[in-house]
């Protein structure tokens, strides 16, 4: 507006300045009228020209703004011929031009999230108190029939019968057990419940059936190792029946034969020892004592303890343990380390930790797991076997590696009354 004014002050100024030279110099009154309104002609037509122009660009301007309201992004403005819009065209056209390309960054990133969702096992609802704003396949199939009346209440219901953070859900007739977990979220600035559904039934189905099939890959291997050999000698002996019979080869042969039968006697036996384990008899016992018993079975052991200790567990199954571990530890390498046996106060807690001076532990993720062992005639069962026992008393048993080298394995026991 101030730079229209100023346009016509100067054009009316300069009007002035002709006429006064005109008249200075006695030109007809004629002339002087006709040079002020083709001055003013041109002066309209000026005027008229730079208005259209810049209307013209301020429509552009708004034909864009109200695409970018609508959500077309698509839509581009001309250069504008006005220099004083030119700058604010180019900032529009370049503010489409970045929520263009946002817009397809958030469909590509909803529809990444929407295949996630889809593909997860488990049930995904988010409704608010009237209906259902959002559901994943897997709740449309398993929970359609529940929830498409009244999915509130039916959410209320769950709340009621939820037992540490678990419901019971009838579905065709069957019972099934699932994990319940819920939360707040906004959608269009309203308020909405996101409700999370994973059968835990199915979980522990498979986890079972992994078990099965890894304990059933464990067993055969051991039969086969144990028969193949026990195999290949009766055959071996039975065609040296025909023929002169070498004793010392036929003793050598049965004594294998024995052996793999024991052996295969003894690692069906420890399988067994894990199903019969018996519950852990607690009573109040004094570290003295027990430290002595270890200290006779194993005269090298190095023990450091506190005096006067009690502890509250079983003891023919923690010796058990202890036993496992120092047997574990001595057959590390060769010669036989020092082992070490320390037992310190914490809280309400006694820790047991056995050390010694070996190589440690050289893969401490698959140390930790079920049946796995390093020895050339073990099973893996004697460490899962402790790892038993030790959670039947509350506690974890710990592998681990001490900074100065060898192993360190830890576990904690209750602390006996005084």
């Amino acid at each position: 507006m101030f730079y229209r004014f100023g346009h016509w002050l100067l054009n009316a100024l300069l009007l002035v300045i002709v006429n006064v030279l005109l008249m200075i110099h006695h030109y007809p009154i004629t002339l002087i009228v006709l040079v002020d309104l083709i001055f003013i002609a041109c002066g309209v037509l000026l005027a008229y020209h730079f208005g259209s122009t810049r209307q013209h660009t301020i429509n552009l301007i708004d034909t864009l703004l109200i695409s970018l309201r609508q959500g077309d992004y698509a839509l581009r403005a001309v250069h504008a011929k006005d220099r004083q819009l030119h700058s604010t065209v180019e900032h529009v056209n370049a503010l489409a031009q970045t929520m263009q390309a946002d817009q397809r960054a958030l469909a590509e990133h909803s529809d990444l999230l929407k295949q996630i969702i889809e593909k997860i096992d488990c049930a995904l609802i988010v409704f608010d108190s009237q209906k259902v704003a959002f559901a994943n396949s897997y709740a449309e199939r398993t929970f359609l029939d529940c929830y498409k009346d009244d999915v509130s209440g039916w959410f209320q219901s769950l709340q009621a019968e939820r037992k540490q953070g678990k419901v019971s859900v009838m579905l065709s007739g069957v019972e099934h057990a699932f994990l319940l977990e819920h939360d707040s979220c906004y959608i269009a600035n309203k308020p909405h419940t996101l409700l999370v559904l994973k059968q835990l039934d199915s979980i522990l189905y498979q986890q079972e059936k992994d078990a099965l099939q890894r304990f059933v890959r464990i067993l055969s291997h051991e039969i086969n190792n144990t028969l193949a050999p026990i195999g290949t000698v009766a055959r071996s002996l039975t065609k040296r029946l025909n023929g002169d019979i070498d004793i010392d080869r036929f003793s050598s042969g049965l004594a294998l034969i024995n052996e793999r039968a024991s052996y295969l006697k003894s690692f069906m036996g420890n399988y067994a020892s894990l199903a019969k384990l018996p519950p852990a008899h607690k009573q109040i016992v004094a570290l003295n004592e027990f430290c002595a018993q270890l200290q006779s079975i194993y005269p090298q052991l190095k023990i450091e303890s506190t005096a006067d200790l009690l502890g509250f567990f079983d003891t023919s199954q923690i010796k058990q343990v202890l036993c496992h571990l120092i047997n574990n530890a001595h057959e590390a390498c060769t010669p036989s380390p020092e082992v070490t046996l320390n037992i310190t106060v914490g809280a309400d807690k006694l820790v047991f930790s056995v050390t010694d001076t070996g190589p440690g532990f050289s893969n401490l993720n698959e140390a930790a797991e079920a049946f796995y062992t390093t020895k050339a005639d073990g099973n893996g069962i004697g460490l899962m076997l402790s790892r038993i026992i030790i959670e039947n008393h509350s506690g974890q048993l710990k592998l681990g590696n001490n900074p100065s080298g060898g192993a360190k394995v830890s576990f904690c026991v209750e602390r006996g009354g005084d």
